[in-house]
C-alpha cells in the first residue's frame, strides 16, 4: 500500500488505465505495484486480479483517493486539478495540511511543477504527485527542480508508456532492478597492512536479482569512513567452482554495505527486496535488487588497509572465491584474499562521518580497534 504520509527517496509510480496489457507491463518491468481506478472503472479492481499481485485504489467522485482498510475505505490523498495560476496557488496552501496531492492538469507545466516541488519539498507532512499521460512527460515531473515530483499517476491504455518510464527510472536509479544509480562514487588505492586469519564468524552471501559483470561488487567494510570494493563471483575459480554471476560473498554479518541514496546498512539488516549498491572499479553504481541473504559459519581473514593516514578494515570468508579489486596499476584487475599479501594496493571509498542507522552524522574523529 503507499505510505501517504512519509517520503521516500526513490520515485513512486501508479497506473491509471482501461487496458490490462497497461498494468500488466507494469508489473513485469517493476515499475508499478498500484493501481488507481475511477468510479466508473471500479469494477476492473476486481477483474484484473488474475494477472498479478498489485494495491488497488479508487478515486471518488469528489477527487478523493481512498483504499480499502478492512471493510471500510480510508482516504489516503486528494486529487486537484489546476486550469490556472490560482489553482496552483491553492494547492501549494495544501502542502502540510494534505499528506498526498495529486495534481491533475492538462495545463500542467514546467514553472508550476517547480513553484508546487518547491513548496511541498520544504515540509515532510505532505507528498506531491503529478499525472502524467506520457513517459516524457513523467521524466519531467521527475526532474522539475532537480528533486522533482514524489510519484506520477501514468494515465495510458498504451503499453509502451510504463516500459519506456520503467527503463528511465531504473537508469536514473530511482527505482530498483538493476539500473544505473545517478552519478558515480570516488575510489580510492589503498595500501593492505595486515592480513590475518582471525577464526570463524557468521558470513553474508548477498545474492541479488541481476548478474553482476566483471569488475563490479559492493563496498563493504567494518568502518562506514573506509569500504572495500568485494568483487562478486562471476568470475571462474579456475575450474574448481562454477561462477555465480548474482553473487557477493560479502563478509562478517557486522559489516556495513552501501545501498542506494548514500546510506549504509549492516549486512544482517539485508533482506529479499531491498536494494544495494553495485559498484565498478571505475565507480560507476546501479542499483541491485537482493534477491536472498545467505548466512552460514566460516573461517574469516581480518583485511587492513591504509589511505589518506586511516586505516579500514574487513573481515572476509577465507576463500579463494572473495576477491578485492585492485588499484589502477596493478598486475591483476582483482584479487583473492587467499594470496593477498602486505603491499596490495586495492579500492577503497572514502566517507567522512561517521553513521546513524545508515545516514551520515557529524562526530569527531575516532577509531575502533
Amino acid at each position: 500500500m503507499p505510505q501517504a504520509a512519509s517520503k521516500r527517496d526513490d520515485k513512486e509510480v501508479w497506473i491509471q488505465t482501461t487496458n490490462v496489457q497497461v498494468l500488466l507491463t507494469a508489473l513485469e518491468c517493476g515499475l508499478s505495484t498500484t493501481a488507481l481506478f475511477p468510479s466508473q472503472n471500479a469494477g476492473l479492481a476486481g477483474e484484473w486480479r488474475k494477472v498479478g499481485r498489485f494495491s488497488p485504489l479508487a478515486l471518488t467522485e469528489d477527487g478523493t483517493v481512498t483504499e480499502e482498510d478492512g471493510d471500510f475505505y480510508r482516504a489516503v490523498g486528494i486529487t486537484l486539478k489546476v486550469n490556472g495560476p490560482e489553482d496552483v496557488d491553492a494547492i501549494a496552501r495544501m502542502a502540510g495540511v494534505e499528506p498526498l496531492v495529486v495534481v491533475d492538469s492538462s495545463a500542467w507545466r514546467i514553472i508550476p511543477a517547480e513553484n508546487l516541488v518547491a513548496k511541498f519539498g520544504a515540509t515532510d507532512e505532505s507528498r506531491l504527485f503529478s499525472v502524467s499521460e506520457t513517459a516524457k512527460d513523467a521524466e519531467a515531473m521527475f526532474e522539475a527542480l532537480e528533486t522533482g515530483v514524489d510519484g506520477v499517476v501514468l494515465r495510458t491504455d498504451d503499453p509502451a508508456e510504463p516500459r519506456e518510464l520503467a527503463a528511465y527510472l531504473k537508469k536514473r536509479g530511482m527505482i530498483g532492478g538493476g539500473g544505473e544509480a545517478p552519478g558515480k562514487l570516488e575510489l580510492t588505492p589503498a595500501a593492505v597492512t595486515r592480513v590475518e586469519t582471525v577464526g570463524t564468524g557468521d558470513r553474508v552471501c548477498v545474492d541479488c536479482a541481476s548478474a553482476f559483470h566483471p569488475g563490479e561488487g559492493l563496498l563493504v567494510g567494518s568502518f562506514a569512513t573506509g569500504l572495500f570494493l568485494v568483487h562478486s563471483e562471476c568470475l571462474d575459480a579456475e575450474g574448481y567452482v562454477n561462477a555465480r554471476p548474482f553473487r557477493v560473498n560479502a563478509g562478517a554479518l557486522c559489516s556495513y554495505v552501501v545501498t542506494p541514496g548514500g546510506k549504509t546498512a549492516y549486512l544482517s539488516e539485508l533482506r529479499a527486496g531491498d536494494d544495494v549498491t553495485c559498484v565498478n572499479g571505475d565507480g560507476g553504481t546501479r542499483v541491485m535488487t537482493v534477491g536472498r541473504v545467505k548466512v552460514e559459519q566460516r573461517q574469516m581473514v581480518l583485511v587492513e588497509a591504509e589511505s589518506a593516514g586511516k586505516r579500514f578494515a574487513a573481515l572476509l570468508q577465507n576463500a579463494e572465491t572473495v576477491r578485492l579489486v585492485t588499484a589502477p596499476g596493478e598486475e591483476e584487475q582483482v584479487v583473492s584474499v587467499s594470496t593477498l599479501d602486505v603491499g596490495d594496493r586495492v579500492l577503497v571509498h572514502l566517507q567522512e562521518g561517521a553513521r546513524h542507522t545508515g545516514l551520515k552524522i557529524v562526530e569527531e574523529e575516532w577509531y575502533e580497534q
